[in-house]
């Protein structure tokens, strides 16, 4: 029986929030001195070196023939590099914090691809009401927009920040349909997916930056934004993959669901003390109902039962 209540379970999540939640931070000091889609590639490069490197040690197989292949695709493309490099282009518009928190909204996403995907999963009315819910949330934190202190935020003539509010959305998108087809591919262990994941989704993002992008002046960088770069290589993009992985072997994925409620809290903290950002009420709000939507539908918030006379 895995155990969920261990010391390391504990620990690996922790640390996985504390990764995860201080990426967002990253990207906003990264994008000063390297564009959005140049970043993710040089992330997602760096990562998978270190991920050859690793696996040649602890023999991960890449994914073997086109079934195989297929899926690494769909996890690499669709599932990593342009969640990357939207939330990227996103971090351009607004603060950190509300990056992290638009992540909150995968669990909700995961459920509605998985009634659509997953006959197995049958929609439930405690799970309908919890979707109706958190996208209020969604509306509150996206109608707070306006009324948020625009200091560190780059603010151009045509505001951008509605449409960057929607690149979050699509970022998020992609991580529930990676996933809703990681759930499928129950054939291949997570470790291979991983791998073949980073194996295609480096092409794919460098392809990207140099169709989008000019290649970025590395002799101007900042020592902050190549320390972000690497940060982000290193630890949300490779080892916290490992940590995973890991995580999931020693407890389930109902555990490691926990960080759903506790990265976007952990990037607002970071965000305020590290870059000083600041959100409104509503967005807060928003926050809250987004955090009760997903207890609805994971069954953590729940009505009691009557009591028999």
């Amino acid at each position: 029986m895995k155990n969920t209540s261990s010391f390391t379970s504990w620990l690996f999540l922790i640390l996985l929030v504390v990764i995860w939640g201080a990426s967002f931070v990253a990207i906003k000091i990264a994008i000063v001195d390297i564009g959005p889609a140049w970043l993710a590639a040089a992330r997602l490069a760096i990562a998978t070196l270190l991920m050859i490197g690793y696996a040649k040690i602890v023999n991960i197989r890449p994914p073997q023939g086109a079934y195989e292949w297929r899926i690494a695709l769909i996890l690499g493309i669709v599932g990593t590099s342009v969640p990357f490099a939207l939330i990227g282009w996103a971090s351009l518009f607004v603060p950190s914090g509300i990056a992290g928190l638009m992540m909150a909204t995968h669990p909700m996403l995961v459920l509605i691809l998985a009634i659509v995907l997953l006959p197995e999963e049958p929609p439930t009315w405690p799970r309908i009401m919890g979707l109706i819910i958190g996208f209020i949330g969604v509306a509150l934190v996206i109608m707070g927009r306006t009324l948020a202190p625009q200091t560190d935020v780059i603010t151009p003539q045509f505001d951008f920040s509605l449409i960057a509010y929607g690149a979050l959305l699509l970022g998020a998108l992609g991580y529930a349909i990676n996933n809703v087809v990681s759930r499928r591919a129950t054939s291949i262990t997570h470790a291979t997916r991983g791998y073949g994941a980073l194996l295609t989704a480096t092409p794919a993002a460098i392809i990207f930056a140099t169709m989008s992008e000019e290649f970025p002046n590395i002799s101007n960088f900042h020592l902050e934004s190549t320390a972000a770069i690497i940060y982000l290589a290193v630890l949300p993009t490779w080892i916290a993959t490992l940590l995973l992985y890991q995580l999931i072997a020693q407890t389930s994925s109902g555990f490691v669901a926990l960080s759903n409620y506790l990265v976007p809290a952990t990037a607002i903290i970071l965000g305020a003390i590290l870059l000083g950002e600041q959100l409104t009420m509503l967005q807060y709000l928003g926050f809250g109902a987004i955090l009760i939507g997903i207890g609805v539908t994971q069954g953590i918030i729940r009505r009691k039962p009557k009591a028999k006379e």
